[in-house]
């Protein structure tokens, strides 16, 4: 088995490739009223009347949906 070895312009095209495909999504999820997300928060987000749109980028909206809810879940798990 050869070891290839990966150049700079080998991540940067495999990267870049990745970054073509990503699409833009809304996810939208009922909250609380009043709730506010804490620390970093990995996409923007608009909370109106108790319904946040969160705006993810990525290859597939089952991927954007999970990414939505695994940030929800480690908001619940901080809140512990």
């Amino acid at each position: 088995m050869q070891n290839k070895m990966t150049t700079a312009r080998d991540i940067f095209q495999s990267t870049w490739e990745k970054i073509k495909r990503l699409e833009r999504f809304e996810i939208i999820r009922e909250v609380e009223k009043g709730w506010l997300p804490s620390g970093r928060v990995p996409f923007d987000v608009r909370i109106k009347k108790g319904i946040a749109t969160f705006i993810v980028y990525a290859e597939f909206i089952q991927d954007a949906e999970d990414q939505v809810t695994k940030y929800l879940e480690s908001m619940d798990d901080s809140d512990e």
